[in-house]
């Protein structure tokens, strides 16, 4: 499809604008002219502004620069903003203009900026992970923004792409690393001041958000030749500087084989497959969840020990050896939000709390009552900073959802039936944003994603899932 054959009706995607003011504005792509909801983003330090936005592909959970060298993730329905780590990176960031884009391959974030400034970040710990080579190749380039391709969760190949305001043209920055610009293309609109860009996922639908013409214009970009086409533009008081087109949902499942499963949710037949490297011989992952606190994607392996994967690679990175060993089959591994503390349960009614930083364990009550075999486990309100949640656990001896009242005692109440003969359950997790649970369940010998009722506990099939799974989680965005 030509640039100029891009209707509106075409763009069924959520994006969010940055204002002046650390204000949020969220807009439908379908009717990209109108604001569907506004807030202010909150939580910063004294003084600190946002310059600049972007969903991380991995989790779903939008990112923020702060003025003062932070990283934050902001929930984009209220506004409110978390540090990741507990001070500025460094070296800190120079110049008054930055792009800001994940890289959807490895999980970093690319930051550009007016004074040539290349850095990557880590978006798990808030630091540099790499200073990388000054902007070159064009003399006096201010780089406004950047975005890469292939913007989803497991992709292997991208593209960065940078805006220049100084000659208002659309550069590759190839290789990223080096720094190095190589011209795309003539704009062909007059673009001035601070901006955003980023591109779609799933397509090469690029977006740019700066002024043009003393207002602000949402406008598409050609990564063929660097042409832009106005889409629609905003009241002059509207300061945009920032624009981020929100990721796909996401979410993980691990097999026996030692594969770490990406997928989206809406369409579960399809996964991207990463080998998982670094466990022992004969050591298989049984559950694993992300950290809320930091958006790292944590795993408990058989051999009773505790990992962290990466989710771009599988790679696992050992945090420690529990400090008291699984007892069971299978079993359910989640987060509690409101403490930092991971639950595991198991079919046999083992029932522990795991700190993530050194894998000490508390043994706490059994579940009860009878001998129940809970293989999925989920606590609701999954976000960091949340002061209360609600335990949920899948038992697939009685098919039914419970919670688990309270979960040191390890007491079952139950919710209802599930309606379904679930043979195993292979994985149960609740959404960070939505709240709505969702489980893989094996019924019949077919394996399939379930969403939960958390109120009547029944399960509603939403398609299969190619494969068998021994662990599943959701983004935190999702």
């Amino acid at each position: 499809m030509g640039i100029g054959e891009v209707k509106k009706a075409e763009l069924p995607f959520r994006f969010y604008a940055l204002a002046v003011g650390n204000q949020l504005d969220a807009f439908d792509g379908a009717s990209p002219d109108r604001v569907v909801n506004s807030v202010t983003i909150t939580g910063l330090q004294s003084g600190e502004t946002i310059l600049a936005i972007d969903f991380r592909p991995a989790t779903g959970q939008l990112y923020g620069l702060g003025s003062s060298s932070r990283l934050y993730v902001i929930n984009p329905q209220t506004g409110a903003a978390r540090a990741i780590g507990t001070q500025a990176f460094t070296p800190a960031l120079t110049g008054s203009i930055a792009g800001f884009d994940f890289n959807p391959t490895v999980d970093r974030i690319r930051v550009v900026t007016d004074a040539g400034q290349n850095l990557r970040l880590n978006p798990e710990t808030g630091t540099v992970a790499a200073v990388d080579g000054t902007i070159n190749g064009v003399s006096g380039a201010r780089l406004s923004g950047a975005a890469y391709t292939n913007n989803v969760a497991g992709a292997t190949t991208t593209t960065l792409y940078d805006i220049d305001v100084a000659t208002q043209k659309l550069y590759k920055q190839t290789p990223p690393n080096d720094g190095t610009l190589v011209e795309v293309g003539d704009l062909k609109i007059k673009v001035t001041g601070n901006g955003g860009f980023d591109i779609v996922p799933g397509s090469d639908l690029a977006l740019g958000l700066f002024e043009v013409n003393k207002k602000p214009t949402l406008f598409q970009v050609d990564l063929a030749t660097g042409s832009a086409r106005t889409l629609t533009k905003y009241d002059k008081n509207e300061q945009y500087i920032g624009l981020a087109v929100q990721t796909l949902p996401v979410a993980y499942a691990v097999n026996a084989a030692n594969q770490l499963l990406i997928f989206n949710p809406t369409s579960p037949g399809t996964s991207v497959a990463k080998p998982i490297t670094g466990l022992g011989s004969g050591e298989t992952i049984v559950g694993l969840d992300f950290r809320p606190v930091n958006g790292q994607l944590y795993a408990v392996s058989s051999n009773s020990r505790l990992f962290t994967l990466n989710t771009s690679s599988g790679a696992a990175a050992l945090v420690a050896t529990l400090s008291m060993p699984l007892q069971g089959t299978f079993f359910g591994v989640d987060f509690n939000p409101a403490v930092d503390r991971i639950r595991v349960v198991s079919n046999t009614g083992q029932n522990l709390r795991i700190n993530p930083l050194d894998g000490v364990a508390i043994k706490d009550g059994n579940l009860n009552p009878g001998m129940p075999a809970v293989t999925g486990a989920a606590y609701t309100n999954n976000f960091a900073g949340t002061t209360t949640t609600t335990l949920f656990d899948i038992d697939v001896a009685s098919d039914k959802l419970f919670r688990q009242m309270p979960p040191n005692d390890g007491t079952l109440v139950e919710v209802g039936p599930l309606g379904v003969n679930a043979e195993a359950s292979t994985g149960f997790d609740i959404g960070g944003t939505s709240n709505e649970a969702y489980a893989l369940l094996n019924v019949a010998g077919r394996t399939g994603l379930y969403r939960i009722n958390t109120t009547s506990g029944s399960a509603q099939r939403l398609g299969d899932f190619t494969g068998s799974a021994t662990g599943f989680t959701i983004g935190l965005g999702f």
